[in-house]
């Protein structure tokens, strides 16, 4: 397990995170080695070694740290909005600023927590099952008619929607990020709502 917990991260320990975060992104999880993060940081494989045990340690601290700020900032939202498509329409800026903030640990949390022992593994899927029982809870909120087993589908829908995003959006493109919140909601919501 990592050597510090979520919240605890000095800069020295989050700039580690960021390197190996756009390293893992380039090159894949399985093709980067903890000289190459050394490298990545301008440190040695012993300073890596003070912070993080593994690799597989650092990517883990990583996504958990991930996930954790993604939830809380979820939870803030879901709880300051009552109006329900407003809440929703909030969740999906939310989700996007997290994920353009966090961009390659989002993309590296997509792709690359297979790589972990299972025990590693565990801890980080249940807190993407609670961020999936979040998006299912504001989905109820907007079409509280469906049949409840439905509402997960539909969040693992939208969660992919916004994931897939990451992939392929670029800030300094044509469409900003307000105007692409605006159009995933509103794409989503008309779909949703028809059911």
């Amino acid at each position: 397990m990592p050597r510090v917990r979520a919240g605890d991260y000095d800069d020295k320990t989050r700039a580690i995170m960021d390197a190996a975060a756009a390293l893992f992104a380039r090159t894949g999880y399985p093709n980067a080695k903890m000289q190459d993060i050394a490298k990545a940081c301008g440190a040695s494989k012993s300073m890596l070694y003070h912070y993080f045990q593994s690799k597989d340690d650092l990517l883990f601290a990583m996504l958990k740290e991930h996930l954790e700020l993604l939830i809380a900032s979820l939870e803030q939202t879901r709880d300051e909005i009552a109006d329900p498509q407003d809440r929703f329409a909030a969740f999906v800026r939310t989700y996007v600023q997290k994920s353009a903030q966090a961009r390659r640990r989002n993309i590296v949390a997509t792709f690359d927590l297979k790589y972990l022992p299972p025990a590693q593994q565990t801890p980080l899927l249940q807190l993407e099952s609670r961020v999936i029982h979040l998006t299912s809870e504001i989905l109820a909120a907007v079409n509280p008619r469906l049949d409840k087993s439905l509402y997960k589908p539909y969040s693992l829908m939208l969660v992919g929607t916004l994931n897939w995003t990451d992939t392929w959006y670029r800030s300094g493109g044509p469409m900003k990020q307000a105007e692409l919140c605006d159009r995933l909601a509103r794409l989503f919501l008309r779909g949703f709502l028809a059911e």
